[in-house]
């Protein structure tokens, strides 16, 4: 009984979490948005027909190898959006994304309690990571864009768990950060974000203690995490030519020699095969030649200054039903409120960190998580493809910490004045608004069909941020 009043706050996030995730998780029994796409690619390892993708395989086999489990075999078409398909088979597909899901707020909690937040401040984290509904959205549908964060914050949160052991268990959290690390950069080449973030930590630990130890020390980290790295990301690559062993629609992309590894390829006899390293690389230089040659533009693209106003929801899915009187969709929308309420941690936190006395009283933490936020933005300031409102997700995230970190500071200032019932109204009236907006934003974010006379509220929603 003990334990359980000790963890109460964990069981609730854990099954507001379920319940939120796992909610109408076979509608719609359609093809939305993206999952045309990734669909697809998992029916190509069942087919074992060669595919190409621009970002890294982990993704795609996490979700295959959970299909393959329940007996799924590639026969659904994903040909394109809103096309009916087989809600069991969609049910199981888009499972694996909705656990992750569910454990990403948990991640949360768990590095706000590693860097010593209040439980209040911990759950707050957590809650806003449950709330936020464009989180939700591309958590609930065959999408890898939620392997990336948890696996992404999972490296930092084993990353405070080797700063604070010692011996064999920081040796085994350190790998463990590299581990993770890798598996977020395995899912989409943005997960670099998180190695950028680890290694400017490792940087100011050697500055801190600058001597030869130190040194040798770091020199052995960035060998240990370039050992680990190559291994697992060229396994992965590894398991994705088994798989793909047959002739298929990504070989207009490839070289003749890549091809001629392919069975029933159509290449000349005299080509000569690449071996499993060659196609490694070739295939490695052709998703960043890809990446950095799209050109098409996307009715709802946007700007990374756009992002954290959370301007531009991006339409996945609508239905009209036979009458025409009402209709569902589904947009990655965020909840406002926390996108918000980020924007002004975010403009206090600086305003700290101008501050000397004020930089002081901050927890470092807080200023790892600026640099994460800033980190995943800069970038965007110069890749000029087509970019979504999805791609401010590790900033939403690290926005969240950084809230939270904050509440905490307010927490303890109230709470040394006495003023427990002030800080008590602001929490849970803050929980409540976020609860609120969520609310409202639910048949946009589930696709609930919603009756005409109030569809100018949600249109005016829209269009409100879609500018």
């Amino acid at each position: 009984m003990e334990n359980i009043i000790k963890n109460f706050p964990l069981i609730i996030i854990l099954c507001l979490s379920f319940l939120t995730r796992f909610l109408f998780l076979g509608y719609p029994p359609e093809v939305v948005f993206d999952e045309v796409y990734f669909g697809k690619f998992v029916n190509s390892y069942f087919s074992h027909q060669y595919y190409f993708d621009i970002h890294p395989p982990l993704g795609k086999l996490i979700i295959f190898f959970f299909a393959k489990i329940i007996g799924y075999q590639g026969n659904l078409s994903f040909n394109a959006i809103g096309e009916s398909s087989d809600s069991f088979y969609l049910f199981f597909l888009r499972f694996m994304p909705v656990i992750f899901g569910i454990f990403l707020p948990l991640v949360i909690y768990f590095i706000l309690k590693e860097i010593g937040l209040s439980k209040k401040a911990c759950f707050l984290g957590s809650f806003l990571a449950i709330f936020e509904n464009s989180l939700l959205v591309q958590s609930k549908f065959i999408l890898v864009d939620i392997f990336l964060l948890v696996f992404g914050f999972l490296s930092i949160l084993f990353y405070l768990k080797y700063k604070k052991s010692k011996g064999k268990k920081s040796f085994i959290f350190l790998i463990l950060t590299y581990l993770f690390a890798t598996f977020a950069f395995s899912i989409k080449w943005t997960g670099l974000l998180f190695i950028g973030v680890i290694f400017l930590l490792h940087f100011f630990e050697l500055l801190n203690n600058f001597n030869k130890k130190e040194i040798k020390n770091f020199l052995f980290k960035i060998s240990l995490f370039l050992f680990i790295f190559l291994i697992i990301y060229y396994a992965i690559f590894l398991i994705h030519f088994s798989l793909l062993y047959k002739s298929g629609d990504g070989d207009n992309h490839m070289s003749l020699s890549f091809q001629k590894t392919l069975l029933e390829n159509k290449v000349s006899k005299n080509v000569k095969p690449l071996s499993n390293w060659q196609k490694f690389i070739e295939l490695n230089n052709k998703m960043y030649f890809y990446n950095a040659s799209i050109k098409e533009g996307h009715i709802n693209g946007s700007k990374w200054f756009q992002w954290p106003f959370g301007i531009e929801p991006i339409w996945y899915w609508t239905k009209t039903d036979n009458i025409g009187q009402q209709s569902a969709n589904i947009y990655l929308f965020g909840n406002f409120l926390i996108y918000w309420i980020i924007i002004i941690s975010i403009i206090y936190s600086f305003f700290c960190f101008l501050k000397k006395e004020k930089r002081e009283k901050m927890p470092d933490f807080l200023w790892v998580c600026l640099i994460g936020w800033v980190s995943n933005l800069f970038p965007y300031l110069f890749i000029k493809r087509v970019a979504f409102l999805y791609h401010y997700f590790p900033s939403l995230l690290f926005g969240i910490l950084i809230v939270s970190i904050l509440y905490d500071r307010i927490y303890f200032k109230l709470k040394e004045k006495g003023y427990r019932k002030i800080e008590n109204f602001i929490y849970f009236g803050f929980l409540f608004s976020v609860f609120s907006v969520f609310l409202i934003l639910t048949p946009l974010t589930y696709g609930f069909f919603i009756p005409s006379k109030f569809m100018p509220f949600y249109n005016f929603l829209v269009n409100f941020f879609s500018f």
